[in-house]
Formats: C-alpha cells, sequence, structure tokens
C-alpha cells in the first residue's frame, strides 16, 4: 500500500502541478490578454476622443459656417437694399435735374415770348414813326407845294395890282 499511496501521492502531485501550470498558463495568459485588452481599451478612448474632438470641431465650424452663411445674406440684403436706394436717389435727382432743365427752358421760352413781343412793340413803333415821318414829309411837301402855290397867287396878285395900278395913272 505504500506504493500505492506513493502512486497516489505521485499522481495527486502531478495532476496538482500540472493544474498549478495550467492555472498559472491561463492566468499568464489572462493578464497579458488583460493588458492588451487595456491597451485596446485605451487606444479605443484615445480615437474615441479624438473622433469627438474632431466631430466637435466639425460641429464648430459647421455653426461657423452657418454663422457667416447668415452674416453674408444679411450683407447680401443690406447690399441690395443700398443699391436700392442708391438707384432711386439716382432717379430722384435725375427727376430734379430734368424738372430743373423743364424749368429753364420754360422761362428762356418765357423770355424769347418777351424778346419776340418787344420786338413786335419796336417794328410796331417802327412802323408807326415810320408812317408819322411819311405824313410829315408828305404834309411838308404839299405843305412846301402850298406855300409855293399861295406865293406865286401873292405874286401873280400884287403883279396884277401892279399892273392896274399903273393902268390907272
Amino acid at each position: 500500500m505504500k506504493i500505492k499511496k506513493l502512486i497516489i501521492a505521485v499522481a495527486t502531485f502531478a495532476i496538482v502541478f500540472s493544474a498549478c501550470v495550467g492555472v498559472k498558463s491561463l492566468a499568464d495568459n489572462y493578464w497579458v490578454g488583460h493588458g492588451e485588452i487595456q491597451t485596446i481599451n485605451n487606444n479605443i478612448d484615445t480615437l474615441s476622443n479624438r473622433v469627438k474632438t474632431k466631430n466637435q470641431t466639425i460641429s464648430d465650424l459647421n455653426n461657423t459656417i452657418s454663422t457667416l452663411k447668415g452674416s453674408v445674406d444679411t450683407q447680401s440684403a443690406q447690399v441690395s437694399s443700398l443699391q436700392t436706394q442708391l438707384a432711386q436717389a439716382n432717379t430722384d435727382k435725375q427727376n430734379e435735374i430734368n424738372a430743373k432743365i423743364n424749368e429753364i427752358n420754360s422761362k428762356i421760352a418765357e423770355g424769347n415770348q418777351k424778346v419776340a413781343d418787344k420786338q413786335k412793340e419796336v417794328d410796331s413803333a417802327n412802323q408807326t414813326i415810320s408812317q408819322l415821318n411819311q405824313q410829315l414829309n408828305d404834309l411838308r411837301q404839299k405843305s412846301g407845294q402850298d406855300n409855293d402855290q399861295a406865293l406865286r397867287e401873292v405874286q401873280d396878285t400884287r403883279a396884277k395890282s401892279d399892273q392896274a395900278v399903273k393902268e390907272a395913272q
């Protein structure tokens, strides 16, 4: 029985020793795998944080783009409004200039009409003066003719009276 006990003891020892070696081997594999899992988890966490950071950066940039697009739209609306105001101001100024031109042309036409009216008055006065001068010349000529005839008649009468006085003497 001693051999049997010894065989049982050796077999038990071999089983226990094999079990210990197996457990140690499993533990080593577990702990090595656990370290790798920890490294993988750390790498995943690092990548996850990087992705979150990149996603946050993308989100921030998208928000900035949206804000800038809104600003561009606002600026475009302001530019459009200012262009409309400028066009209206130009139209108003052109209308004002045209009104002034029309007013000036009207005043020029009015002045020209007054000049024409005055010229008609001057022409009429010159015609009246010409007619009066003609009448004066006609009257002078007639008066001269009448005076000449009266002088001849007076001279004829004197000659006749002188003749009658001579004959009466």
